[in-house]
């Protein structure tokens, strides 16, 4: 799957260019699904499974808007050093509008870093060992909040359904494990919704599954993705689960939650079929920084902003002060999510101030901004701050 790597060939206007053409095609299709779910009649079973797939549809089209996302090229930027690619990025910057630089802030919906990057490697392993006839399951763990969701809804939108002439290929199937425990129902009418079949209400457990593993079968599906797995507490749901790694032969799955390894405990086979184990972690001290760095090299802004920095200096000599790398770690706890909410909030109102660069003060306003409005939706975040609401 392609990505932009940051480095000194990065060309802004050409970025935007094809940000702005995403975003139209991402309007137009938008447009199209919300058409179709005023379509639909709520009382008939078939429309609100139709409906549910639509949703769901919409969701990872978000991503869209970031298509092929900026990648931290580690490499790149220490041959190059970060000061030069800073210059020669914040002179483009520089002759950027406000819609341009507001338009910019998309980039900040998904970026593929470092640990992303290994797990997308990751991605790439488990389903090419399927192409040796071996299943590669495994887990996928770390804080709420640290990009697994957005990770694999990019992934999953990278590998969408495509219509054949006598079935449609659906490669990749991503599902949220239901909250109900009280019967594996749930679990496989989820999963069928995502073949881009539906099921009947009188469907009973077995024939769902029957169905299911025929559905998996006539799509070609070679990955298996089942997201806040922890939701699955049920011994029994948990085998039945277990059932259909059995009957599938040899679809990889991956299971992602906050802590799954806790899913796996009290079942020695469902532990030894999935005893592999992906975290991703918080960003604290040198890895904050590093990441905070990074950050600051795409920010659209003529000046700098110093956020990697934990000190510095005060009114009088030889005195200082914290730097925005504490403020950022004191208020997130290194949570991913939050880091990135705060830099697009502070940075659309730098972007309305005409600010040359993010400043402690501002990211403060910001954050106080984010928890009064309880944000946890980017797009949300960009929306409040063009409409001024």
């Amino acid at each position: 799957m392609n990505t932009t790597p940051v480095n000194s060939h990065l060309d802004v206007a050409a970025r935007l260019c094809q940000m702005k053409a995403w975003q139209q095609e991402w309007q137009r299709e938008n447009d199209l699904l919300n058409h179709r779910l005023a379509q639909l009649d709520p009382d008939t079973s078939v429309d609100i499974q139709r409906g549910e797939q639509i949703v769901r549809i919409q969701q990872r089209l978000r991503l869209k808007l970031v298509r092929y996302p900026l990648e931290i090229d580690v490499q790149a930027v220490q041959q190059a050093g970060f000061e030069a690619i800073r210059q020669q990025l914040a002179s483009q910057f520089a002759l950027l509008t406000r819609d341009q630089r507001r338009l910019w802030l998309h980039n900040f919906l998904f970026l593929m870093t470092p640990d992303l990057r290994r797990l997308n490697d990751k991605m790439a392993q488990v389903r090419a060992y399927r192409s040796f006839g071996q299943q590669r399951n495994f887990l996928l763990g770390g804080p709420s909040g640290m990009g697994k969701s957005t990770y694999l809804d990019w992934f999953a939108f990278h590998h969408l359904p495509q219509i054949q002439t006598t079935v449609t290929h659906v490669p990749v199937i991503k599902i949220d494990a239901p909250v109900s425990n009280k019967s594996p129902k749930p679990l496989f009418q989820r999963l069928i919704l995502e073949c881009g079949m539906t099921y009947s209400r009188h469907d009973n457990e077995e024939e769902l599954l029957m169905k299911l593993v025929l559905f998996l079968h006539r799509c070609r599906t070679e990955l298996l993705i089942v997201d806040e797995i922890e939701h699955i507490t049920r011994s029994a749901i948990r085998r039945r689960f277990l059932e259909i790694s059995n009957l599938t032969h040899g679809i990889p799955m991956v299971c992602a939650s906050c802590h799954p390894l806790r899913w796996t405990e009290g079942d020695a086979e469902v532990a030894g079929r999935w005893n592999d184990y992906f975290e991703l972690q918080q960003y604290t001290g040198n890895r904050l920084q590093q990441l905070l760095a990074f950050i600051e090299l795409l920010l659209p802004f003529s000046q700098p902003s110093s956020l990697a920095l934990y000190q510095v200096p005060a009114g009088k000599a030889g005195q200082t002060v914290a730097g925005p790398a504490v403020l950022i770690e004191r208020w997130t706890g290194g949570i991913l999510r939050d880091i990135m909410m705060l830099i697009m909030d502070a940075s659309t109102r730098a972007i309305q101030r005409d600010l040359p660069a993010l400043s402690p003060g501002l990211l403060e306003e910001s954050w106080h901004a984010i928890q009064t409005r309880q944000v946890t939706d980017f797009l949300q975040i960009l929306e409040q701050q063009r409409t001024g609401r």
